[in-house]
């Protein structure tokens, strides 16, 4: 492998009437190579009731994942999120493929490396013998040649790592940030 493929991990949590969020960076091993986080954004009642139902995805897409990614030293090749942010209709930054990755209850694909496109938007990705493939689902705004592309690096990475866990990490590493504040 020529360079590391690096893998963001994004997820924004609410907590109380708090938000912040956390991005990891991983190489294709799983090692962390970059964490930035928020501290806790409390939205005013004014702000409330002027955003409505638009606050939360304001927050977490416009202030929260744009602030975390200006302060990474090196671009991610792949930007993941937890499949409810992806579900809730992500219309975050699209300079990285964004997508979500989750585990399956499907049928094992056969080989190692193996890819079953399920949708137009959604594939599954057989990374170890025996075992349930990966889901891996792309926003809207990821066009099939750089879903294919993102595929290729998925399938490289997963070799070396449980491609969900690190999601894992970042929302116990945002818990902690919270139980330390009390």
């Amino acid at each position: 492998m020529a360079e590391s493929i690096k893998l963001a991990y994004f997820m924004a949590v609410k907590e109380g009437a708090s938000y912040l969020g956390g991005l990891l960076v991983t190489d294709t091993s799983g090692i962390p190579l970059d964490f930035r986080y928020t501290e806790p954004i409390t939205p005013t009642r004014l702000q409330s009731i002027l955003y409505g139902k638009s606050l939360e995805p304001h927050l977490k897409e416009e202030v929260i994942q744009k602030t975390l990614l200006k302060e990474l030293k090196t671009p991610p090749d792949l930007f993941i999120l937890s499949a409810t942010e992806l579900a809730g209709g992500w219309s975050g930054d699209a300079k990285y493929p964004v997508l979500a990755v989750q585990k399956s209850q499907e049928s094992p694909l056969g080989r190692v490396g193996e890819v079953f496109r399920a949708g137009p938007r959604e594939v599954l990705i057989q990374l170890a013998d025996g075992a349930a493939p990966l889901r891996a689902i792309f926003a809207a705004s990821v066009d099939p040649a750089a879903q294919e592309q993102a595929v290729v690096k998925l399938v490289e990475a997963g070799y070396h790592m449980d491609l969900t866990e690190p999601l894992e990490r970042v929302t116990a590493a945002l818990q902690s940030l919270v139980v330390k504040e009390a």
